[in-house]
């Protein structure tokens, strides 16, 4: 019998992993779920999928590994929705951008015959067309996993080979460490994006802005393209470690206000050439020291085995 796996959310990240999922040639059943049917049957038409599911429950019986890609604000209810109608021995992992309440939703709700593996997968490709799913999307990533403290090794491997038929790199941290980070790099930027457009907008020269606004401000503003819920929920939910990374930003935003006041062009040229090191720095992934060494990460699979290998290409 084929290794099944349900796929619950069909926007650009599910769709994405079952297209990748079936370009490794393995014997695999992917049934996809989607509230929304339009997006159910437009994975289903790309092949994302192998059949779909309407009902939420009879996608997910006999599930081997069930991936929940939908907002944060969706999980908790899903996770309830689906507990008591799990195979025993189940594997559940997510793709949310928080992992201490997801975890804390899991272990409320799971029973114990099923395991709940936190994942995210950090996407740096940029899309050509909004929520056009794409089977390398995950090639070459980051993505994370936070295990709790006592998850079987069977279900950290299942997780684990996912990742790697992704061709995505695992990255295991702790839950709330991963929180503590992700609050800098992502609820961060969105907050000053918020403050930006809202600034903007209150301006009494509003109109006059926006027929001046260009790809820069659209760049900046672009993390507002999402339902207000969710942005919400990325914050609050993280609020401890959010407010921690705007107490340390604030400060810079002062001092830079005062280099511009005072008009100290050899202060603010410095600052903006050490930046721009750093820019460089980060893009290319240039950790100071020790290089993170991504292979480690790879020999779980070889030592637990693999689930979803690749099919041999043939010879010519």
């Amino acid at each position: 019998m084929a290794f099944r796996i349900t796929l619950v959310g069909l926007g650009l990240v599910g769709s994405s992993i079952g297209l990748a999922l079936k370009q490794t040639g393995t014997d695999l059943d992917i049934i996809g779920h989607d509230k929304d049917s339009h997006a159910a049957k437009r994975a289903h038409k790309s092949g994302c999928v192998d059949r779909t599911e309407w009902n939420l429950i009879n996608a997910c019986d006999g599930a081997d590994l069930i991936v929940i890609a939908i907002p944060l604000a969706g999980i908790k209810s899903t996770l309830a929705a689906i507990a008591q109608d799990l195979k025993e021995g189940c594997v559940v992992t997510d793709t949310a951008s928080l992992k201490v309440p997801v975890l804390n939703w899991a272990r409320e709700s799971l029973p114990h015959t099923v395991s709940f593996v936190g994942g995210h997968p950090i996407i740096e490709k940029v899309v050509p067309e909004p929520m056009t799913p794409a089977a390398d999307l995950f090639a070459g990533a980051v993505y994370c996993l936070t295990p709790a403290t006592d998850t079987p090794p069977e279900a950290l491997q299942a997780v684990s080979n996912l990742v790697e038929a992704l061709g995505a790199r695992s990255y295991y941290l702790d839950a709330a460490e991963h929180d503590g980070l992700i609050a800098a790099v992502e609820q961060l930027p969105l907050l000053l994006a918020l403050a930006l457009q809202v600034m903007a907008d209150e301006s009494p020269s509003s109109r006059e802005m926006i027929q001046l606004s260009g790809l820069d401000f659209t760049r900046v503003t672009q993390l507002l393209a999402a339902d207000a819920e969710s942005l919400v929920d990325l914050c609050t939910l993280n609020a401890a470690n959010v407010v921690r990374w705007l107490d340390a930003l604030l400060p810079k935003l002062s001092d830079l206000r005062e280099l511009v006041a005072e008009q100290d062009n050899e202060s603010l040229q410095k600052s903006f050439a050490d930046a721009l090191a750093m820019h460089t720095k980060w893009v290319h992934k240039h950790v100071e020291g020790e290089a993170v060494d991504y292979s480690k990460f790879g020999m779980m699979s070889m030592m637990l085995g693999g689930t979803f290998r690749p099919r041999k290409q043939k010879r010519e």
